[in-house]
């Protein structure tokens, strides 16, 4: 339950540490949006009083032309612009962002602005209006786009940030238990090797006993499992293996350990072809995967293993008749320390993966799983 707290703790420490870091992102772009807003707003009063002033001066001498209204308008270094008459005639322009001074673009420019804001009214003399349409300036442009931009660069560097700290977390974690691995199968080398000799020893003195035979399978097992252990992180020796043999022996095994009311089945519809595999290693994760269904179905029901060829692999199915995965935990299972149970450290399907998937190039996943039904487990081998 410690282990299981852990994890979860670790979860909930990751998650909220993800919504910190959005909570920051989403103040961030409502406080920039407000201060645009506010600067948009500020533009809109300037441009609203360069037409007031045009019109106060147009109005005040009915001689006057045009010349003080367009200077106004040139005043303007910042603020797209578009004069026109009371037919939406263009008559002037200022601070396009293009050099295109074509009909068509100045009509998508106009378009663009009438959209933008209502226009504001110029007085020319009675009865004879001209009107101003505008856009943002492009500084305020560059300062409404600049937190995204920025927000989205800072998010690509964490990301590829998370992604290398995460391989090379991994790649710790695989340096330690490649060790502790190698150290397992040193420690057990040691006694290992003395009750052999002791075996040979009270044979060597003529004692025979089912219970000498039975403790000589015990250690032949011992040393399957040293072995195991010594070959994690090693360079793997792949040999071509009868697959269904491997299956036998492996079911063989887990059934004499389990009651009788749980059944192990078999079966496969190909000859299948050897495959060129890690023995041992493939015979652990046989193991592993029977042990899991077994614990998960509580020692009745049947484990039905079955095989197919593919084109370029073969695919092995686990289907138990359990108690099946909730949805919340599906997305933890291969996840080294991860486990529901009250005894066990959570890493013999995180094993698993890697002999299959790093090992062998395979793949190793929960195929389907529902809750008092059952549990698929899938396992795809290359045929090489």
């Amino acid at each position: 339950m410690f282990k299981l707290n852990s994890f979860f703790l670790k979860s909930l420490w990751k998650g909220g540490l993800l919504l910190l870091a959005i909570l920051i992102g989403v103040l961030t772009l409502i406080y920039t949006d407000r201060f645009t807003d506010q600067l948009r707003a500020q533009e809109n009063d300037r441009v609203r009083l360069w037409g007031e002033s045009i019109s106060l001066i147009l109005t005040s001498n009915s001689n006057s032309d045009l010349t003080m209204a367009t200077r106004i308008i040139e005043l303007n270094t910042s603020i797209p612009l578009i004069l026109t008459d009371d037919q939406n005639r263009i008559l002037t322009y200022r601070n396009l962002n293009s050099k295109d001074t074509s009909i068509n673009f100045l009509s998508k420019e106009l378009s663009k602005m009438m959209d933008y804001s209502d226009p504001i009214t110029v007085n020319i003399s009675p009865g004879v209006e001209q009107f101003i349409y505008r856009d943002e300036s492009r500084s305020l442009k560059r300062l409404r786009f600049f937190p995204k931009l920025f927000l989205g660069i800072t998010s690509l560097y964490l990301f590829f940030a998370y992604l290398a700290f995460s391989r090379s977390r991994k790649s710790e974690q695989s340096l330690v238990w490649n060790g502790m691995a190698k150290e397992t199968a040193h420690q057990l080398g040691t006694p290992l090797s003395a009750l052999f000799g002791w075996t040979m020893i009270l044979e060597e003195e003529g004692v025979k006993s089912k219970a000498l035979n039975e403790i000589k399978k015990d250690l032949s097992r011992l040393q399957i499992v040293a072995d195991r252990f010594s070959k994690i992180g090693s360079e793997p020796h792949f040999s071509k293996v009868d697959i269904i043999g491997l299956l036998n022996q492996s079911s063989e095994y887990m059934q004499k350990r389990s009651s009788k009311t749980l059944k192990i089945n078999i079966k496969s519809t190909h000859q299948l072809p050897n495959l060129k595999v890690e023995p041992v290693l493939i015979g652990w994760v046989f193991e592993n995967l029977m042990r899991n269904a077994i614990d998960a179905m509580d020692g009745k029901g049947v484990l039905s293993i079955s095989i197919r060829v593919l084109e370029k692999s073969i695919s092995i199915d686990f289907d138990d008749s359990g108690k099946g995965i909730s949805t919340k935990d599906r997305r933890n299972i291969f996840k080294p320390g991860f486990t529901t149970k009250s005894r066990g450290w959570g890493l013999g399907l995180s094993l698993s993966k890697r002999i299959v998937e790093i090992v062998h190039g395979g793949r190793l996943y929960l195929l389907t799983s529902q809750l008092d039904k059952g549990t698929v487990f899938r396992m795809d081998l290359k045929i090489i």
